[in-house]
């Protein structure tokens, strides 16, 4: 009896374990809808977007050719994950990540800047930008 309840409790610690390191980590500071733009002065190619970070860890993205966002290029999905000032946005069909640093202004502006990125991306520079929540 004393092995059988061993045996259960190894189980269920390993099955929840497991729930935990499969579960994004994101943080919920960041949930929610958010537009941003890289300057038209800097580093890399002009671009607005608007972004919506979900708390199951999935995100979308729409990429614009003008600050108006009213001319789209492209929009992109993938996984998100977000803790201690990194963000790290794994985009579907894009072999290795981009990742950020990112500080919190107020709970409507994040400022981010670029630490490392997929090699196919549009912009191998280190660049950084402000974003800022969506209401209504």
């Amino acid at each position: 009896m004393k092995r059988n309840l061993s045996l259960a409790l190894i189980v269920l610690a390993a099955t929840l374990g497991g729930c935990a390191v499969n579960k994004p980590s994101t943080d919920p500071a960041l949930i929610g809808a958010w537009k941003g733009v890289r300057a038209e002065n800097g580093k890399c190619q002009f671009l607005s977007w608007k972004n919506n970070f979900k708390p199951d860890g999935t995100f979308t993205i729409t990429f614009f050719r003008d600050a108006q966002q009213t001319q789209a290029i492209q929009s992109e999905h993938g996984t998100w994950k977000a803790a201690n000032g990194k963000n790290e946005l794994r985009t579907a069909g894009v072999p290795l990540p981009d990742i950020y640093t990112y500080t919190l202004i107020n709970a409507d502006t994040v400022h981010y800047v670029n630490v490392a990125k997929d090699p196919s991306g549009d912009c191998q520079e280190d660049y950084e930008f402000t974003e800022h929540r969506i209401r209504g």
